[in-house]
């Protein structure tokens, strides 16, 4: 049953809290794909080439090269996972009809965005009736730590 978790930001950027989660993703041994329209996704791939080496994680951005090598993957459209990842990350209100063949999916919307927090609003309303899906809801709290509310 694929669990899927909403993640609404108030207190970090959206690429920090990215960083984060996927960092503990691969520490757990998951492949992750990162899902959202271009040119957050271009701006993703760049962000992920510029960080700091500690933290660089070995990627790929659609149809690119290096698959076999990576740890996270960034489509822009599309169902391609071209590396068979088990978690799936959704940001700036993708979608995509395949997302129960994942084991967990995270839905990352910016709680300072009226339209972002509106659209995770109606993904929960159609989401939550889908079959075997569980889903929880985190809100980060005035320290910027992560709290379950749903």
């Amino acid at each position: 049953m694929p669990q899927v978790d909403f993640y609404h930001l108030t207190r970090s950027e959206l690429p920090d809290a990215l960083i984060m989660l996927i960092e503990k993703s691969r520490q757990a041994g998951r492949k992750v794909l990162v899902h959202c329209p271009r040119p957050a996704a271009e701006a993703i791939d760049d962000d992920l080439w510029t960080r700091e080496p500690d933290t660089w994680l070995p990627h790929g951005l659609d149809d690119g090269d290096g698959a076999v090598h990576a740890v996270a993957w960034i489509v822009s459209e599309g169902t391609a996972n071209p590396i068979e990842a088990e978690f799936l990350f959704l940001l700036h209100g993708a979608e995509r009809q395949d997302m129960t063949s994942f084991e967990r999916v995270f839905n990352l919307f910016d709680g300072r965005s009226e339209a972002q927090v509106a659209q995770a609003r109606n993904q929960w309303q159609e989401w939550r009736g889908m079959e075997g899906v569980e889903m929880r809801y985190f809100a980060q709290d005035d320290d910027g730590k992560w709290q379950q509310r749903a």
